[in-house]
């Protein structure tokens, strides 16, 4: 925590988000944090910057936190992946780059969130609408972040205010109940300040309900996460897009997209773009990256007639993923991909879950065949409740592969155990998932300078 507290709004004075031109950037000067924020202008690029945090999580490692330790992808160079092979057999520890990289990230943005939160009340600006709907912008990620690191990491620290960077050395782990209640509170809030629509990359009341409701599944609080996700199908303000149109550039924004991190070729002197297509979509040895290549056993699940199958190419019998853009530049890493961070599908397949969990098996199965019929697939063939559970969960894994819920899933589902050490033993591997690796370890670094314990097992 030391480390975000030292992060003083100087720094966020130099960051930009980068979310098309909707978002205003950031102003290239550092002006102490006592004398910024006196006008609306210089609260709005510390709003830019906690949504540019956004940006920073999602660039490599937490898509591959939601993938690589699963039964959907491996790293097929690991090599060339700064370590993150530790995802795909189990062995991280406690200084391995994506501990530290997901931690920082989701505590800049806290920091910057925090930031605008403390001081926005006493700024005066030109709306009193536009300043409520940034508090909400703010609670909304704030929230989002926390149900993200207790996903991760369990109990952390929960730091709600801006103070004395000293006080960092004294930071202890608050229980997860208590940052569980905060993130509940932070959603809620959001869901009253936020309007139905935003603009381009903004959080919007929606968005709100959707992590919302994740956050209760996850709680198994499978009743108030169905009420959540009716009001979002009912809202009639989503639908599955065609096939065709759901992902690539041109396509962003599209009727499915419920909110997205935001990412631009060829803007601020191509900083703003994404790795995605470099990464994710070609091996090594033919200009990519190789960090994550489909596992031969999710592509055999596809029917011949699945739709989907169209976003997977393969190489020497290698599967990759194509649900990326290419950079339009030499710079491989200015694509101009969005992230989905929640999609209608995704949405669809969530309420399916909580109506079978709820005992309403039949229309639960109503949901889900909405997202095979997009597929080019016949209705499901379960049921009952437990075979219409697995037909959910496998449509989960084909819809949604390479986007980062894989691993969320099986650590919802408490199935995670289970199904990788079952998948390991199909593949003749000798890995055992043992239950420290339901959670990832605290940042050493962090341990090291604080008060905070570390996980058990590492």
């Amino acid at each position: 925590m030391i480390i975000k507290r030292t992060f003083i709004v100087i720094s966020a004075l130099l960051l930009c988000i980068a979310c098309e031109s909707e978002l205003d950037q950031l102003p290239e000067t550092g002006i102490l944090a006592d004398n910024y924020y006196t006008d609306q202008d210089n609260v709005e690029s510390t709003v830019n910057a906690t949504y540019n945090e956004l940006q920073a999580l999602y660039d490599y490692y937490m898509i591959l936190w939601g993938e690589i330790p699963t039964d959907n992808a491996y790293i097929q160079a690991p090599n060339s992946n700064g370590g993150a092979r530790a995802l795909e057999d189990f062995s991280w520890t406690s200084t391995d780059g994506f501990v530290g990289s997901i931690w920082e990230n989701c505590y800049e943005g806290i920091f910057y969130a925090n930031t605008v939160l403390d001081i926005i009340d006493e700024v005066l600006y030109d709306s009193e609408s536009l300043k409520s709907v940034r508090i909400g912008e703010m609670k909304f990620i704030r929230g989002f972040l926390y149900d993200h690191l207790t996903t991760m990491y369990g109990a952390v620290p929960l730091v709600l205010t801006i103070d004395d960077p000293t006080n960092a050395f004294d930071d202890t782990r608050t229980s997860v109940e208590e940052i569980y209640e905060q993130i509940e509170n932070d959603l809620l809030d959001a869901i009253d300040l936020l309007p139905k629509n935003n603009s381009t990359g903004r959080a919007n009341e929606y968005a709100a309900r959707a992590i919302l409701a994740k956050h209760y599944m996850k709680r198994q609080l499978f009743g108030q996460a169905e009420d959540q996700l009716e009001i979002i199908v009912d809202s009639q303000q989503y639908e599955l897009a065609p096939i065709d149109e759901l992902f690539g550039v041109e396509n962003e924004g599209n009727d499915e997209d419920i909110f997205s991190v935001q990412y631009a070729s060829d803007l601020d002197g191509r900083s703003e773009g994404s790795r995605f297509h470099y990464l994710f979509t070609q091996p090594d040895d033919q200009g990519g990256m190789g960090a994550m290549a489909m596992e031969s056993s999710l592509y055999d699940l596809y029917e011949t007639d699945d739709l989907r199958r169209d976003f997977i190419n393969e190489s020497n019998n290698v599967y990759y993923l194509d649900k990326w853009t290419p950079s339009p530049s030499s710079d491989r890493s200015d694509g101009g991909d969005n992230h989905y961070v929640v999609r209608y599908a995704d949405i669809l397949l969530l309420y399916a879950e909580c109506l079978n969990e709820n005992d309403k098996t039949p229309l639960a199965g109503t949901y889900l065949d909405l997202v095979r019929d997009r597929a080019n697939l016949e209705g499901t063939t379960a049921t009952d409740k437990a075979s219409m559970r697995s037909a959910i969960a496998l449509e989960r894994r084909l819809e949604l592969v390479g986007e980062g819920h894989r691993w969320v899933d099986l650590l919802r589902t408490g199935s995670a155990i289970s199904t990788m050490n079952t998948f390991f033993q199909n593949e003749n591997k000798s890995i055992t998932v043992e239950p420290i690796r339901l959670l990832s370890p605290l940042p050493q670094a962090e341990v090291d300078i604080t008060e905070m314990e570390q996980n058990p097992g590492y």
